[in-house]
């Protein structure tokens, strides 16, 4: 998966959908349950978009409740019945900590206004005044 280049949907479903909660995840040992009743819990190493998902040092629990080693496993995002966050954040933190750099800055300084905006709003002053003092 990181071999592949990620293209504008997967990075644009990556920051709008809650694949960004699994996102930050990035790095964090969790419990991801499957569809099939089974769960894997391990280190997430990386997220796309679409929500597919790489663990790595990880341990596969079957429907029976055999446990499987696996240094890699790959979850497609299909599979995926719920992911578990960890006790130590919270589901709220972590969506902060990911959305704060996409957040934009609201200047504080005012623009200064052009002579096309300047004159349009003296006429929209004087429409105003016409129309107050006409009722």
């Amino acid at each position: 998966m990181s071999n592949q280049i990620k293209d504008v949907k997967s990075i644009y479903l990556l920051h709008n959908s809650m694949a960004c909660l699994l996102n930050a995840l990035v790095g964090k040992y969790t419990v991801i349950d499957l569809r099939n009743e089974s769960s894997v819990h391990g280190k997430v190493v990386e997220v796309d978009g679409y929500m597919n998902t790489e663990l790595e040092d990880c341990t596969f629990q079957n429907a029976r409740g055999e446990l499987l080693p696996f240094e890699t496993f790959f979850v497609r995002s299909r599979n995926i019945r719920y992911v578990h966050v960890p006790s130590d954040c919270t589901a709220l933190d972590l969506l902060q900590e990911q959305l704060k750099p996409k957040l934009k800055k609201v200047r504080s300084e005012k623009k200064k206004l052009t002579f096309k905006m300047s004159r349009a709003r003296k006429y929209q002053n004087q429409i105003l005044t016409e129309l107050a003092q006409k009722s």
